[in-house]
């Protein structure tokens, strides 16, 4: 127990300094390169108080969810905290918000992470079912895959020409001619859970020495890249294969102590043009999601909800206010009006304002628990270093995106079908 306790006391005492390395940063590098954008240094004592007690108390309930046996919701509490969170309480303290939308970030990170550490799994699937469709869930898992290759060879031949890109860097033409492209509907969700699920695949055929297998998907990874031009699927496979490889759950704590060590060490880095690189990374992965959520905070105060008439209730025939373009299109060019088309993608309590108004952050908390649950269900039973970097992934497509989008254009439906094909046999991990 003296252990157990000594490892909540040492990760509390890592995540205050990792708050500290990331507000020294935001206040050197980010507010002198981004206050154009609205990322300034406007703190007040109140503010700033108020905000460093909301880290803590948040800090506590995170802390609850890493240690409790929900390892999915472990997990992805984990990355949320330093992804999300703590940027998101340094632009409290710093930025001069509304007190509405203060208010309301209190309580729908409250309610979520209080109701995500107390609501048991919801199981879709029994373990019974699982073992009695053991072959056919086997077989589930290569159709899967196979639609994967299938759908990838297709589009990159019928629509690219076999173009394969080979630079990290000059992407954006890529993305819009992909945008501009009209894929059938199924091939467009099968392409986006390739994207989000070959990272996972090719670590899975790594670990079972089907290296053959492990080549193939490099490629089709390489393909991929060259249709969306996402760097992302690049990232995420190095990261998952340094994953599998050298996870080990005990070191998980430390992460927030080697990610302080490494903003600091940074920080005294003289070269520009090194420096420019290392703070763009950091204001477009820690700042501009939650610099984006006061963006649909104001807009959905200025226009109505969308209540999901633009995603799911569409199909039943609700008009949408935002049906000629989209929810993030909307936001998007109603704060940048001079790029066309520009999207505003963001998840979590953007969400909430977009399809409830403020009344979300007492709503939509709600429905994300019970869509973390029944992953979490499915998750039940693999091993622990493929849960990790499955939460990474998924903690990334739940900040970027609303839910719906999560399940088909994050490809999570696909998830859910491998979680289930892993656990052929419940009483064993992977």
């Amino acid at each position: 127990m003296k252990i157990f306790k000594h490892q909540r006391i040492s990760l509390f005492l890592f995540l205050v300094l990792y708050r500290i390395a990331q507000e020294m940063y935001y206040v050197k590098f980010i507010v002198p390169i981004y206050s154009y954008a609205g990322y300034i240094n406007d703190a007040s004592l109140s503010r700033y108080i108020i905000s460093w007690a909301f880290f803590i108390g948040m800090a506590l309930l995170f802390i609850k969810a890493m240690f409790g046996k929900d390892r999915f919701w472990s997990n992805v509490s984990f990355v949320l905290l330093l992804l999300k969170f703590t940027p998101l309480t340094i632009l409290l303290g710093y930025i001069s918000y509304e007190k509405a939308y203060i208010v309301t970030n209190f309580i729908f990170w409250f309610m979520f992470v209080v109701l995500c550490n107390n609501m048991p799994s919801i199981k879709i699937v029994s373990d019974d079912c699982i073992e009695k469709h053991n072959r056919c869930l086997k077989n589930l898992f290569y159709i899967v895959i196979g639609l994967f290759v299938i759908s990838v060879l297709y589009i990159s031949i019928r629509y690219t020409g076999f173009h394969l890109h080979t630079s990290l860097f000059d992407v954006y033409d890529i993305r819009f001619e992909q945008r501009e492209n009209s894929y059938p509907t199924v091939f467009r969700y099968i392409l986006a859970a390739s994207t989000l699920l070959c990272p996972l695949v090719i670590c899975y055929f790594l670990d079972k020495k089907k290296y053959f297998l492990a080549f193939v998907f490099a490629i089709i990874i390489y393909i991929d890249f060259s249709i969306v031009g996402l760097k992302s699927i690049v990232f995420a496979t190095v990261i998952g294969i340094i994953i599998r490889l050298y996870y080990k759950q005990y070191y998980l704590r430390y992460i927030p102590l080697l990610a302080s060590i490494f903003i600091i060490l940074i920080s005294f880095v003289k070269n520009t043009t090194i420096q420019l690189g290392v703070s763009f990374v950091f204001w477009r992965v820690f700042y501009v999601p939650s610099g984006m959520d006061y963006e649909y905070y104001t807009f959905f105060n200025l226009f109505e909800p969308d209540y999901y008439r633009n995603s799911i209730f569409s199909r039943f025939g609700m008009n949408s206010p935002y049906s000629s373009t989209s929810v993030d299109i909307a936001v998007g060019e109603y704060f940048s009006p001079e790029v066309e088309g520009i999207r505003a993608n963001n998840g979590l309590i953007s969400e909430a304002y977009a399809n409830f108004g403020n009344e979300g952050c007492f709503i939509l908390p709600f429905i994300l628990v019970v869509y973390f649950k029944i992953i979490s269900s499915c998750a039940k039973g693999v091993n622990e270093s493929y849960i990790f970097f499955i939460a990474v992934i998924f903690s990334y497509a739940i900040i970027s995106t609303f839910i719906p989008a999560t399940f088909l254009s994050s490809g999570v439906w696909a998830l859910l079908i491998i979680l289930i094909s892993y656990r052929t046999n419940p009483q064993k991990t992977l």
